[in-house]
């Protein structure tokens, strides 16, 4: 399906983020950026219903446009 960011606030603990074994975490000032590919829609449901089952606030979800490798010259 895609590379998704998923922006929540404050910094959870490792062993919330390892709630999330496919994506990555990356503790910013007051929130935590996880990221990383998710194969459906499905996919992209089932962390939003756990992360609001943890209580996590969730400020922003996006998906990331695929990159395209450069044109040869």
């Amino acid at each position: 399906m895609g590379h998704y960011v998923i922006r929540v606030k404050g910094n959870l603990s490792r062993d919330l983020t390892d709630a999330f074994p496919s994506l990555a975490a990356d503790p910013e000032p007051a929130q935590t950026v996880l990221h990383g590919y998710l194969a459906d829609q499905a996919a992209l449901a089932g962390i939003l219903n756990h992360l609001d089952m943890l209580g996590v606030d969730i400020l922003e979800v996006m998906q990331v446009p695929p990159t395209r490798p450069p044109k040869d010259p």
